[in-house]
């Protein structure tokens, strides 16, 4: 058996038999848990017997911790949503660790039919959080460099190192190879700092299988370079609903092709199985996000109802993907806030429904017929179930009249092995001091948990080393593979006019439209233009136009109230869609719409004299696309509606590339704007 590289700082290595071994417990002796050897599943359980119940508490909290400095935090310990600046870092820390001093936690507040509100963060010292309340599993939400990262992830490992096992950290994040304009907390907060590709429905714009299993092993690469050992991704939800505000974080709308590249995405990310050099994913959110009622996202209490009105819609265009996440052997899976309805029971086959044919209407963290009977039963996974963030609290849909420890207890009972952002396991602790659970109870979900933690190699070696996170981050190599990722991205619609690409000498007006930030896209876009065209400041003294229209729905930004309906048109997305139209009648007009949801393009489309679709790209492979250096390469991913109306009557859980014919919008040049469609010169 070949020695692994082993990785020490604080506890000695013992040599047993000619092998070396981490002494993590320091008792100078080789224990079963520390023998590389043995399987992860048998160091699992003998560690799993030797831990304390606050220890094991400890193990099924995962929550936010935050970097000294951090961007996300202000001083009074609130956050602003969003960051700063796009790739805001913290600011330098003089001891070169970015580890925190002051000690204290995150808690969610609870909401009563009002927007969810905001969680307080606090700086939580790492002593604190790993030595005192015992958590192992910490989500990274600041955006450092990636040797900064490191450094900070080394100095969090010397911290669990000291500690009675040695058990490490493992260390989470949402997705961070995208291009996207800023950082959401809860969504996506890094960017730029590793390979940037497309957006999510930029790859599936794209398709390729063979693309996104590569994309995936370069960002597994990339992780584990700095640090990072688990992703909180991708989503495998189908976005039947249009409007709702997390459509561009899924892989489009055609369940066929979501199962392939989520599969591609597991096998990429994890490997054929985990090891040393795996970032282990966790799909979400199950059974699917995207059924969402006028679009309405359950991080709000008047979204949480899951319904399933069409019959046979959840397993024909919700499930697929999840099944194809746990057949590629997917470490842990999320599920979402909501909570089925029993308008949905026959969705169901009969043996997961009670006898008077119906289900618990409780959230799907604290829902045995889906977590256990549905997921694990008839899908059969086999990993841990990741709870999303704040079901404890503020979206504990159906389960609001129990205590907090009532509600840990049934969650656990159903399924749900780990909490999400809870920094402390002191109502886990009370579920079983109280009676609520015994403590056996906890034993499935902290076997899981670590036989995760071991089989990604964490025991023998947790540490990274900061210059080569920093090499492999700036590797001009993948980064030239994302740009080509990107541009091939670029879907061309409409070119009836010959528009495109636009000619050397060219002189050409352009101009973003967006909601907010419009002046510097405006200038970014310029910029990238000037490289190989003539801009100019007036569309009177302009060839061409390119508009690039790029609108947003806000799952923070005030844009999903209780009161109305979310809108997919331009107008009511803050586009000023008159100056649009009076550029194209003025000057031949490439009209660029950046679909991070299916718009309704019917105000704009037919004057323009080309037609492109964007999935998250930057100014530059845009323009590399515009002007002939790389030919559009993408197909549609989505179906883009005919108008708000097509919209407002589709079943919520049918995506739009099974409403019928008359859905899609068809364009001044009589093409469908269907799932697949795509141009090119």
């Amino acid at each position: 058996m070949e020695q692994p590289e082993l990785g020490s700082r604080r506890k000695p290595v013992i040599e047993v038999d000619g092998l070396r071994f981490r002494d993590l417990d320091g008792d100078g002796r080789l224990t079963p848990y520390e023998d590389w050897r043995r399987t992860p599943q048998e160091r699992a359980a003998d560690l799993r017997d030797r831990l304390s119940l606050e220890q094991k508490a400890g193990l099924m909290i995962i929550g936010s911790h935050y970097m000294a400095g951090s961007a996300w935090v202000g001083a009074d310990g609130g956050f602003p949503g969003r960051m700063p600046s796009f790739n805001a870092a913290p600011e330098p820390d003089p001891s070169g660790t970015y580890l925190r001093a002051e000690d204290g936690y995150s808690r969610h507040q609870p909401i009563t039919g009002a927007p969810l509100a905001q969680p307080t963060l606090y700086a939580s010292s790492a002593r604190g959080a790993i030595g005192e309340r015992h958590q192992r599993r910490l989500i990274v939400r600041d955006n450092p460099p990636a040797g900064d990262l490191a450094r900070w992830a080394n100095a969090l490992q010397e911290v669990a190192e000291e500690t009675e096992f040695g058990i490490p950290v493992v260390l989470t994040s949402n997705p961070r190879n995208h291009v996207t304009d800023g950082a959401t907390l809860g969504v996506g907060e890094g960017g730029g700092v590793f390979s940037e590709w497309p957006g999510e429905l930029g790859l599936a714009a794209i398709g390729d299988e063979e693309l996104v299993t590569r994309f995936a092993a370069i960002a597994r690469r990339e992780w584990r370079a700095a640090g990072l050992h688990k992703m909180y991704g991708y989503m495998a939800d189908i976005p039947s609903e249009p409007r709702w505000s997390r459509f561009n974080g899924t892989l489009g709308e055609d369940p066929a092709i979501v199962s392939r590249l989520i599969g591609a995405l597991v096998r990429g990310f994890q490997s054929e199985r985990l090891g040393p050099e795996s970032v282990a994913m966790t799909v979400k959110h199950f059974p699917g996000g995207g059924v969402r009622t006028d679009g309405h996202d359950p991080h709000f209490a008047w979204g949480q109802d899951n319904d399933y009105p069409t019959a046979g819609s959840l397993e024909a265009y919700q499930l697929p993907p999840f099944r194809a996440a746990v057949e590629a052997g997917v470490s842990s899976v999320m599920p979402y806030y909501s909570k089925p309805v029993n308008t949905s029971a026959e969705q169901l086959p009969a043996e997961l429904r009670q006898p008077d044919g119906q289900f618990e209407e409780v959230a799907f963290a604290y829902n045995s017929t889906f977590l256990q009977g549905m997921l694990r039963d008839r899908l059969g996974f086999t990993g841990y179930i990741n709870t999303d963030s704040g079901v404890l609290a503020g979206m504990a849909y159906g389960v609001e009249e129990l205590t907090a420890t009532q509600r840990i207890a049934k969650a656990v009972r159903a399924g749900s092995d780990v909490f999400s952002d809870v920094s402390d396991p002191a109502d886990v602790l009370a579920t079983v001091r109280t009676g609520a659970l015994d403590e056996s109870e906890l034993d499935r979900s902290v076997t899981l948990l670590l036989t995760e933690m071991f089989a990604l190699g964490l025991f023998e070696n947790p540490y990274v080393d900061p210059d080569e996170a920093a090499r492999v981050a700036a590797d001009p190599t993948t980064r030239a593979e994302a740009e080509a990722a990107q541009r091939r991205s670029v879907t061309l619609l409409r070119n009836d006019r010959g528009v495109l690409p636009l000619a050397g000498g060219t002189r050409v007006y352009a101009e973003v439209f967006a909601r907010a930030d419009a002046d510097e896209l405006t200038q970014a876009l310029r910029r990238a233009l000037q490289q190989h065209l003539t801009v100019v400041d007036d569309p009177a003294e302009a060839d061409a136009a390119v508009v690039w229209v790029r609108p947003t729905i806000a799952l923070f930004g005030g844009d999903d109230r209780a009161d109305r309906p979310l809108s997919v048109t331009l107008a009511d997305r803050g586009i000023d869609v008159a100056r649009i139209r009076e550029l194209e009648a003025s000057v031949p007009t490439a009209l660029v719409v950046n679909f991070t949801n299916p718009w309704v393009i019917a105000d704009v489309e037919p004057g323009a004299a080309a037609v492109v679709a964007t999935f998250d790209v930057s100014p530059a492979n845009l323009v590399a696309v515009l002007v002939g250096q790389d030919a559009p390469g993408g197909r549609l991913p989505l179906t883009v509606p005919r108008s708000a109306q097509a919209v407002a009557d589709s079943p919520r859980d049918v995506p739009g590339m099974f409403c019928g014919p008359d859905y899609p919008y068809t364009d001044a040049a009589g093409s469908a704007y269907a799932v697949g469609f795509g141009l090119s010169y």
